[in-house]
């Protein structure tokens, strides 16, 4: 897979193709919303997520997350390998922050 963006410009639609309708759905502004392979292998500021199947942004990019939902998942997947009970304090605060706005 490219390192690079994938732009569509409004002259191609009429002929795009349904794989490229496809991919086109998966975009945000003519930019692919999901990181390519390459950016998603690669970790900056330690390895505490490589030992896991399913690193948390991947599974969060996947699922939709909002960013809260991400941190709380976030957190709690590395807090025994980086950041300890402040890791999990962390979690709380976004859940918490969770809480409110579905309560308001």
């Amino acid at each position: 897979m490219s390192n690079e963006w994938t732009t569509y410009t409004d002259d191609s639609i009429n002929n795009a193709t349904p794989e490229q309708w496809d991919k086109a759905s998966k975009t945000v502004y003519g930019k692919l919303a999901y990181p390519s392979d390459a950016a998603m292998k690669r970790q900056v500021g330690g390895n505490h997520y490589k030992k896991f199947k399913v690193q948390p942004l991947e599974y969060a990019l996947d699922n939709e997350l909002g960013i809260c939902e991400h941190a709380v998942i976030k957190y709690v997947t590395r807090w025994k390998d980086k950041g300890g009970v402040e890791d999990l304090r962390k979690a709380i605060h976004y859940i918490e922050v969770l809480i409110q706005r579905e309560i308001q």
